[in-house]
């Protein structure tokens, strides 16, 4: 394991209580470096994967694989792997409804009004009126859809594919339907993965396709909308504002203007994230299953990036 971060020391703590008969090491440099089949970590950095002759799978320890692909020199016959469990879209939901509802309904301003001890209400507006459009409707996307619509909001989605999915009104598909996709929504929530074809698909000129007045979530991968973009059309008056969870750098600089700007929701990347417990569950599974030459759950097809 490649300790890059809290998180992932987290996974190898429990990892280690979870199967003591592992050998896990987190330096190349202490170990023949041939007796080792399996990789499991956030990010690889180039030159690491072609170091292991006998390396099998490369599981990443959250929900995506962006970090593990990125380097680009995993062997084609290695298995490649992510978490997937439906707490992560029940939290994900969680967060998304959180930052729909908050500016829907208002609630920005009823604090600021409290605060100042003053008494004015509002009428409550119409939920069926405003379209939410998911940017990926996987099988996060598709909680989220559940949750949104459960609230009374129209959800529509625009895919890859355009495959149908429940509690979606309708799909768009493809980079041809992408821009009136994008001319529907009230509010848009991104879920897309980060691969070579989203990477910061979210530009001045496709969000310039928003409704004037729109909402955008972010709270997939950073590097898929252009943050300079984003904040010159919410300056303008174009769009209303935005939430954001992930971003191109993380931690986020502190001296990266988006932080203090008043329609800039801005949160430490913790919409949604894989337990601790499912991520090494998954991991133990699917080494017994290359070691025994068995297809490993939650394959990365490296041609779409998830």
């Amino acid at each position: 394991m490649l300790i890059s971060s809290d998180f992932v020391a987290a996974r190898h703590a429990a990892l280690c209580a979870k199967a003591p008969q592992l050998h896990v090491v987190t330096d190349l440099a202490e170990c023949d470096a041939s007796q080792i089949d399996a990789l499991f970590t956030m990010k690889l950095p180039a030159g690491i994967a072609p170091r292991l002759p006998n390396l099998k799978l490369a599981a990443s320890v959250g929900a995506g694989a962006d970090g593990l692909l990125a380097a680009g020199d995993i062997s084609s016959h290695v298995a490649v792997t992510r978490v997937v469990e439906r707490g992560l879209g029940l939290s994900m939901a969680q967060y998304v409804a959180y930052q729909v509802l908050k500016r829907f309904r208002g609630f920005d301003a009823f604090e600021a009004q409290a605060r100042e001890h003053h008494w004015q209400r509002a009428p409550i507006p119409d939920s069926r009126t405003h379209t939410v459009g998911l940017m990926g409707v996987g099988e996060i996307g598709s909680v989220v859809a559940e949750a949104l619509t459960a609230l009374g909001f129209k959800v529509i989605g625009w895919t890859r594919s355009g495959r149908a999915v429940a509690n979606v009104a309708e799909i768009f598909a493809g980079a041809k339907e992408l821009p009136e996709f994008l001319g529907r929504c009230d509010t848009l929530v991104c879920l897309l993965p980060f691969t070579k074809d989203t990477k910061e698909l979210l530009d001045s000129k496709m969000l310039k396709q928003l409704k004037p007045g729109a909402f955008l979530v972010n709270a997939s991968r950073g590097g898929i909308v252009q943050e300079t973009d984003l904040l010159s059309l919410i300056q303008s008056g174009h769009l209303a504002g935005a939430a954001l969870d992930v971003f191109a750098n993380e931690p986020l600089p502190a001296s990266d203007p988006l932080w203090l700007h008043p329609q800039v929701v801005v949160t430490p990347h913790i919409a949604a994230q894989p337990s601790v417990a499912a991520a090494v569950d998954q991991f133990l599974e699917n080494l017994q299953r290359v070691r025994s030459g068995q297809t490993p759950l939650h394959s990365v097809d490296r041609l779409i990036g998830y």
